[in-house]
Parts: C-alpha cells; structure tokens; sequence
C-alpha cells in the first residue's frame, strides 16, 4: 500500500530523464578487478535497498543479526542524497539499466522537496523524532523548546549540499529542465541561512524549518558539527565547475575558509583533532531523549572521526582546485598525508575512530573511499603523486568492502556469530519501518559498514549502514575517471585495471601476471605508468607483436608521443607492456592484529588468519601465472561527466 508523503511543494516544473547512450559491445576481458562491473553492481546496491511504497525512500539500515535480515528506515535515510548523486554515475560507467524506474521518482522528489525559500526539505516521518545532525539550533524562535514543528518539514544544510551535487548530474543530462533555476534557488535558500563574517561564514547548527525568522548571528558551530559544510561545499563547486555560476563558488569559498581556518577540526597542518563541539559539547537543554546522532555525548566528544574529516576535504579540494587557491590545496594535502599515518597503507585499511587504544576499530568503507578520492584528485591535479596509494587500496580493503554475495548474510542471520538472535516473525515486523523481504540480494553492490581487515562482517554494527554505499559508489566513479586522462591527442593510463573507453580498451592481467594490453580506438600517443613495485628497466614493450623501446618521463612509459620520436598510434594498434611480478609476504599489525598478507604486485592474495563469517582475499586463483578470462559485454559512454 502506498504510503502518502507530504512535501511541501506540490507542483513541479517538467523534466526528462534522457535515455543513457553509448556503444555497446562483447569482448573477451581478464578476470581480473573490473571497476564496470562493480558500476553494475552498484546500480542494484543503490536501487534495491529502497521502499516501493515511499516513492523508493532509503531504507538506512541493514540487519544481518535478525533472522531473517531485515532493513529499517532510520533517520539517516536522507542520506538518499548521496543515492541520488551516484546513480546516474554509476549508469554512465556500466550502462546499467536495472530498476530504471526508479530515476525519475527520485528527480520529482527532488523537485518536491525544495520550499519556497529555495531550502531542500525532508518531510518529517513517524520514525523521526530528531532529525540526525539537527539539534534545533536553526530555529530563530523556540530555540531550546525541543518541539517537532507543526511544519512538518525541515532542512539540514548539509543535505542540501549533496541534493545540489545530484541536480548538477540532472542538469547536465537534461539541459533543457528545470535544474538550473532550481539549483540557483537553492545556492539563494542557503545564503539566506549564511552569517556572513567577511572573508568566511558559516550555518547555524541544527536544521531550519519554512516560515521561520532567519538568525541574524549565531554561535559558530566548531569540532566535528563544522565538518557538515563539507558536503555543502561539494555540492556548490561541483555547480560552479558545471555552469560557472559565481554565487555558487562564492558561497563555497566563505565556507571552506570557515572550515579551514575557524572549525578547529584540523590543526595548522592539517591534523585531524577530536570530536569536541564546543564548550557543551554542542548539546541542547532538555533533549537528553534525543535519538538522533549526538557528538556531545562524552563519549563522542573523544573520538576523532576519520570519515568526517574526509568528506569536508574531498569538497574543499574541489573547491580550491576550481578557484586555484593554493593555500586550501595544500591545507588539503597536509591533512591527506596526515592521515595516511592514521591506517594502513599497505591495503588501506583507515579506522572509523582514529587512535582509540583499547578497542578494535573497524574500517568504514567512508573513510576509505574518501582516502582513494584524495589520492585521485590530488594526483590528476599534479599536487602529488600518490597513483600507488590508490591503486594499492582500490585492489584491497576497498574492492572486498563491496558485498558481491548473499548465502552467508542468511548464515549470520541463522546464528553463525555467538549470541542471541532476534527472530522476526512476520507480526513482529511493523511494515511502516521494516522490511525482510530479500534483503540480502537487494543490497548486493553496497558497501560494508563495519569490516575487519579479515573479514566482511564481525558482529560489530548491523552489517551496513547506507552512507558507506553512498560514499563508495562515488568512489567508483573516481576511480572509474581517473583510471584514464585523454588531453590533446595523448591517452594517459594512470591505473592498470580493466577500462574500456571511447580512445582504447585496456586489459589488465595483474595480478596474474604482469602485463597490461592496450588496443587503440582512436589515433593518439600513449603514456602508461608503471606502478612501484616493478622498475622502468624491467619492463618490456610491444606495438603489434614487435619489440619498441618506449622514452621514460618518471614512471611513465611513452609510445608513440613526440618524446619517444614517433608519431601517434594508429586505430586497431595493441601494445602490450610486460613486467615482472612476484610472490611476498608481509607479516603487519592492522588495528591491534597481527595478519600474514600474501601478495601479487599490490595486490593481496591470501590473509592469514583468515575471517570467520565473510573471509575476505579468497583469491586463490590470482597465484597461477596464467590469466583466466571472461566475456564480457562493454559499455562506453557517450557521455564524459567531470566530477
């Protein structure tokens, strides 16, 4: 039965949803790490944990403990904007067009939920007692009464945020929609909220409601409730960088100095600091039944969050790369070296809680899409170079943290992990909030909440909470841009994995072996870095089966560039670069454990001792020398979406 939701806007504007176009085709590919078909995947983990009957509302939630797992509506569902964002990301990778139509109820709510004040509001659900990130701050009347609104809406900046990262992929597929004006809208809604300081402002803390006076000044939220303008910062300058629209940029700018400079939430050089919000930790008389994410509990206050540190300096690099602001690059990159200290680098493991002695932290799939972003961007935009790093964590924590199978959830759910079992009967289940229905199987391409280094799952945390599927799966566009750069006739392949593309198709067959195939489409020279556990002398070259000596510029090899003296490679030309790759086993302590870690390359092969419920590195057939291969079919875009 449908379930009637109240948005606040009734009538929206018209829209289209244009069909994804590219060329489609089968070809025979390695079986090796293929980011495409992890794209596909992701379609279905960010489509199937959704609610029919709540115009596909997230379901935050997933249980593996009960029997049979189950999801539940939560709070944190708007983290369906992040949803919002990567799927039409993860469409144009794979070309994936499972669930379809769920894309334009998505777009219609986005319209339905943006209020007169151009402000993104969530309706308000029986669920939700106090919305996750609102304290009541925002209100400028009634400020410490606790008391749901007789609106029945409300807006938390940061949402707002990435619902204008979602509407910029809309516009740009639909130029001819509303999304432009509507966008704008929203930068003027958020403005309206600014207390401006001169050269920085900031938001109020808490969540605004309609038809409520605008705080003229306001205590500057610091620790951890600073962090939240991140994903508004990302959102405007992934705008601004779309349509250069100033507004946009100029807003972004108050709010990453904000963030940078006043938040203390970084230190000078860019260490991450504590939770703490303020001198009351930022809570608020009479709430202490909150039931929504609470900072100011003693608990919280000292912790250092890895993963909110991370989005505030993915939004701010965008930013700062967009406006050339060299002080915020490198503010950003000092803290991205900082954290690195903070995990394991060797397979990316980065805790959920930084430095916590006597508990074993898990690693949320968050904070390591966030590290693989910076590594990324920093790299393309030539402010460092850390390709190995992310390739390194990609191939490991990041690639197992995707879940591709479903028999041992039911396995858990059955018992398999000591300790009571909630058994849901179908009475015992309120249809308002939960589901069973298949839960497994629908979130297959979502990311892990709270992995080990060894294992999917260990007990700690239900299984997934959503914001990881959000945060990875655009993680995998990253990924999925930056694998290959094409400027000015050269085609440069800065990852060796598995990429089809309008220029070249590669084939990688590490860690099999080393050796990666790059057959031509389109006539351009050619550069292909070489990562750093194999040297540039060992490497062995050829273009259409004969042997070439390719020039050198760092880790890169030339062919067919004016470097190498040549001239570019013609359509339908296949050169193969080979290198050797070996066997190595490092013994490492990965938060507070010790783990014997085979590997191919940078890839791990085998974990010692291996996990319990989901045993992650189950890659035995990565240690034969020959590649197994198979057919595949291929999907390359028409569209090329910078983000």
């Amino acid at each position: 039965m449908k379930y009637p939701i109240r948005y606040i806007r009734q009538d929206i504007p018209a829209f289209e949803t244009p069909a994804y176009q590219g060329q489609t085709y089968e070809d025979w590919v390695p079986d090796t790490l293929d980011i495409q078909e992890r794209a596909a995947l992701a379609v279905n983990g960010l489509t199937g944990p959704t609610d029919p009957e709540k115009d596909h509302m997230l379901y935050f939630g997933v249980d593996f403990r009960t029997q049979p797992p189950s999801m539940r509506h939560r709070g944190s569902d708007i983290c369906q904007t992040k949803f919002e964002e990567s799927l039409p990301l993860m469409r144009i990778a794979s070309g994936a067009s499972l669930n379809s139509h769920i894309d334009p109820v998505w777009m219609g709510n986005a319209l339905h939920q943006i209020g007169p004040d151009g402000l993104f509001y969530w309706p308000w659900f029986p669920w939700v007692k106090t919305p996750d990130w609102g304290l009541g701050y925002g209100l400028a009347a009634d400020k410490a009464a606790g008391e749901q609104p007789a609106a029945g809406e409300y807006a938390i900046p940061l949402f707002c945020g990435r619902r204008i990262g979602a509407m910029t992929l809309y516009a740009l597929r639909d130029p001819a929609g509303p999304w432009h004006s509507e966008i704008q809208k929203m930068v003027s809604g958020l403005e309206s909220i600014l207390i401006d300081k001169g050269d920085y402002g900031y938001f109020p803390q808490g969540e605004f409601y309609p038809n409520r006076p605008r705080v003229k000044d306001a205590a500057m939220p610091v620790g951890i409730w600073s962090s939240l303008v991140g994903w508004t910062i990302q959102g405007l300058a992934q705008y601004h960088r779309a349509s250069g629209y100033q507004p946009a940029i100029d807003l972004a700018s108050k709010l990453a100095r904000y963030l940078a400079y006043h938040g203390r939430y970084y230190g000078p050089n860019g260490e991450f600091l504590p939770n703490y919000a303020g001198e009351d930790g930022g809570r608020v008389p009479g709430r202490e039944g909150f039931q929504g994410f609470d900072p100011g509990t003693v608990e919280w206050k000292q912790y250092t969050h890895f993963q909110h540190h991370m989005v505030p300096l993915l939004g701010t690099l965008d930013h700062a790369l967009a406006v050339a602001d060299r002080d915020l690059v490198e503010f950003v990159r000092l803290a991205f070296e900082w954290a690195r200290t903070k995990g394991n680098i060797l397979v990316g493991y980065f805790p959920e809680n930084i430095d916590r002695v006597n508990e074993l932290e898990t690693s949320e799939i968050c904070e390591v899409a966030g590290m693989i972003g910076l590594a990324l961007k920093l790299s393309a935009a030539g402010v460092g170079d850390y390709w190995d790093d992310a390739d390194r964590w990609i191939r490991n924590q990041f690639a197992e943290g995707q879940l591709l199978q479903a028999d041992w959830v039911y396995r858990v759910a059955a018992g398999a992990i000591a300790g009571s079992r909630a058994r849901l009967t179908p009475s015992m289940i309120d249809p308002l909030l939960q589901t069973c229905d298949h839960v497994p199987e629908r979130n297959i391409g979502a990311f892990a909440g709270w992995p080990a280094a060894n294992d999917w799952y260990i007990g700690h945390g239900s299984g997934i909470m959503h914001c990881c599927t959000g945060n990875g799966t655009r993680a995998l566009y990253y990924i999925w841009e930056h694998m290959l750069s094409y400027e000015r006739g050269t085609l440069s392949v800065n990852l060796l994995l598995n990429r089809p593309s309008p220029w070249a198709d590669v084939h990688s067959h590490i860690p099999y072996t080393g050796q990666v195939d790059v057959r031509l489409k389109q006539p351009c020279s050619l550069r292909v870095r070489i990562p750093e556990w194999t040297q540039p002398a060992d490497v062995r070259c050829t273009v259409n089966g004969a042997p070439h000596q390719p020039a050198w510029d760092g880790r890169y090899a030339l062919i067919g560039s004016a470097e190498a003296g040549a001239g570019p490679l013609a359509p339908g030309t296949i050169v193969k670069l080979t290198f050797p790759i070996a066997e190595r086993t490092v013994e490492v302590d990965i938060e507070k454990q010790h783990y014997s870690l085979v590997l191919r390359g940078n890839e791990v092969v085998n974990i010692d001792p291996p996990g319990r419920f989901c045993p992650l590195y189950q890659r035995g057939h990565y240690r034969q020398s020959d590649s197994r291969w198979r057919k595949m079919t291929r999907f390359v875009s028409s569209e090329d979406m910078v983000w």
